[in-house]
């Protein structure tokens, strides 16, 4: 054995060396061979020829996916489908329907000169010509995407004629005549009453048909009370009357201000009315500040949260009433508590109130402060409704600290009356527990639609009689009143569409586009030298179960400058193909654009998949193939 193991030592050697060296190698072999082999390897097929998607085409892709990922923020959106995201089989579709198409240049394309993009690559770690690359196909897809959101073509008369559609005023009158709930009709049966509140249990009141709804809205209970200007006026003017001597002192720091001055005669009304104003001025922030010393000297030291406080389950105990507040502010600055100029006594809303109804209320519904910054980007002050829609019992976020059982921040009103409010009761939106909690909405509601079917079966008699005698008579017959002449009109430029709202009756754009319709159709003679029947419309508002009958009077076409101008500039067919393509992002166009439409619009298909047998599906063999190029 030994004579044969000497003989053969350099072959066995070298068999198992190599045997060994394999077994050593074998975890490790996947990325050998990708990386010695992979480059040319398949990820994909496309169109009936089998066209490869090779995993340099893929890694490549990858890549710019990456670089875009990088820069987004920096590009405007992308028309019809807004943004690639991270899905690279979109992309890659999108280059080669871009470049199918002629739309991918050469370097000249790229919207950035090359100083900026080598300062861009620096930034985001990648290569020059790989970001040169990106932005080339990235200006591509943008001008063949919007190429195909604008290549429908107008004929002129189309044109001329959607753009009056858009553009033309009419003028007329109207009278609404609405499906009225009758309580002398047949109640609606418990099983129509619980049908009707399980549709719409959960739908926002005016969202539903016929604007059905009876979700309950963010509602509270609020106490306030106001210390008036007034009030502080008239102490300041009582302590004048009983001691001058600091209005002389006023007169005398001032006297560039007033034309006579003389310390020892008698002190003139103007004097004295800028004394008072300053007075009053200095001392409204000081009893605010003390107001609110006050409300919150109870609860110092109490924890807080998420920057609402933690109260005590006592807490109702020790609150500061707003009736004692008022007595306190008023005895500390001698303010009058009795007589016309008195701080009033404390108020409240009644019951739970929605923040609509809370922004109506008398004189504090305007009140505001800007101590946590404005309401909107428009600089406006939070007002009392905008600090309750925060409360911590609403959803609020502590961004504004306004919680059930604690005074909120003093307010003040346009004419300078501060306010002090307390949130007492706080009931979040939802849908009502039990039919029985909107049951009187739920019954007009079912009433309502009674009488609009019977209104509906009217509206052609109705039609007749005011061809006959005009719609001043269906007003009469019908006890309601004729409104108008009013301008109607869908925009006010073709990028600025008009709230399409109907005096008395609510939003209706039918109704409009109706009576912009009939008088184009009476062309362009004055709409008075038209017969009363062709002038006359009536028609019906399904959304808020209610007949019009309408008249026109008179119209403001689209002047021929203003259409050339809007042509010049493009706006007319960008709107009226919008119009068309589900409006301002053509959202009947986006399902074109999507992954899987595209997929199928080029029959690109992973390798591995198996869409007819269903053995490995599309998503996992794109997972797949993604992974081994990673």
């Amino acid at each position: 054995m030994n004579r044969l193991l000497r003989k053969y030592n350099r072959i066995l050697l070298a068999v198992f060396g190599v045997g060994l060296m394999i077994v050593f190698l074998m975890p490790q072999l996947p990325d050998l061979m990708a990386q010695f082999g992979g480059r040319g390897s398949l990820i994909a097929t496309m169109g009936e020829d089998g066209e490869p998607v090779t995993r340099e085409d893929w890694q490549m892709v990858q890549q710019q996916v990456q670089i875009l990922q990088r820069l987004e923020g920096n590009l405007p959106p992308l028309p019809i489908i807004g943004s690639i995201g991270s899905d690279v089989q979109r992309y890659y579709l999108l280059i080669h329907e871009a470049s199918k198409a002629g739309m991918i240049g050469g370097d000249g394309s790229v919207p950035l000169p090359p100083d900026a993009i080598l300062t861009l690559s620096q930034q985001i770690g990648f290569a020059p010509a790989a970001v040169r690359q990106t932005l080339i196909n990235e200006t591509g897809i943008r001008r063949y995407l919007d190429h195909v959101a604008r290549s429908g073509r107008l004929s002129d008369r189309r044109l001329r004629l959607e753009s009056r559609r858009m553009l033309d005023g009419v003028d007329a009158r109207y009278v609404v005549i609405p499906a009225e709930a009758d309580a002398s009709a047949t109640a609606p049966t418990e099983a129509d009453i619980e049908a009707q509140f399980s549709t719409y249990a959960d739908v926002d009141p005016g969202e539903g048909d016929h604007g059905f709804g009876y979700r309950l809205p963010d509602r509270a209970s609020i106490e306030w009370l106001e210390i008036p200007v007034a009030s502080v006026r008239a102490a300041v003017t009582r302590d004048v009357a009983a001691d001058d001597l600091d209005v002389r002192k006023f007169w005398l720091r001032n006297q560039a201000q007033f034309e006579d001055v003389d310390s020892s005669g008698d002190i003139p009304a103007d004097v004295r009315e800028a004394y008072v104003d300053q007075a009053v001025s200095e001392m409204l922030p000081t009893i605010s500040r003390a107001a609110a010393d006050t409300l919150r000297t109870p609860r110092r030291g109490f924890e807080s949260a998420e920057n609402f406080i933690v109260l005590p389950e006592d807490w109702d105990a020790h609150r500061v009433d707003l009736a004692d507040l008022r007595t306190t502010i008023g005895e500390r600055f001698n303010l009058p508590l009795e007589g016309d100029d008195a701080i009033p006594a404390p108020g409240q809303s009644d019951e739970l109130i929605d923040l609509e109804e809370v922004r109506r209320l008398p004189r504090i519904g305007i009140a505001g402060t800007d101590r946590y910054g404005r309401a909107d980007s428009g600089g406006r002050t939070r007002r009392l409704a905008d600090l309750v829609g925060k409360a911590k019992e609403l959803g609020g976020t502590g961004q504004v600290p306004v919680q059930v059982g604690v005074a909120g921040p003093v307010l003040e009103d346009p004419q300078g009356n501060l306010w002090v409010f307390r949130i007492t009761d706080s009931d979040q939106a939802r849908p009502p527990m039990s039919a029985d909690e909107v049951r009187a909405d739920v019954v007009a509601d079912l009433q309502r639609l009674a009488a609009w079917k019977v209104l509906q079966e009217q509206a052609a008699s109705m039609e007749a009689a005011a061809k006959t005698d005009g719609i001043d008579a269906i007003a009469t017959a019908r006890s309601q009143r004729v409104q108008g002449p009013r301008a109607f009109q869908r925009n006010l430029h073709p990028s600025i569409p008009r709230p399409p709202n109907v005096p008395g009756l609510g939003q209706d754009l039918g109704v409009i586009e109706a009576m912009v319709d009939r008088s184009i159709d009476l062309g362009t003679s004055p709409l008075a030298d038209a017969e009363l029947p062709d002038r006359v419309l009536v028609l019906p508002s399904d959304r808020n179960m209610a007949i019009i009958a309408v008249e026109l009077a008179g119209r403001t076409p689209l002047r021929t400058d203003q259409f050339n101008q809007f042509m010049d500039q493009g706006v007319l067919t960008r709107r009226i193909s919008a119009d068309e393509l589900g409006g301002p992002q053509y959202d009947n166009l986006q399902s074109s654009f999507t992954t899987d439409a595209l997929a199928t619009r080029h029959g690109f298909r992973f390798v591995g998949s198996d869409d007819e047998d269903g053995d490995t599906s599309t998503d996992d063999a794109a997972d797949q193939a993604t992974a081994s190029a990673q």
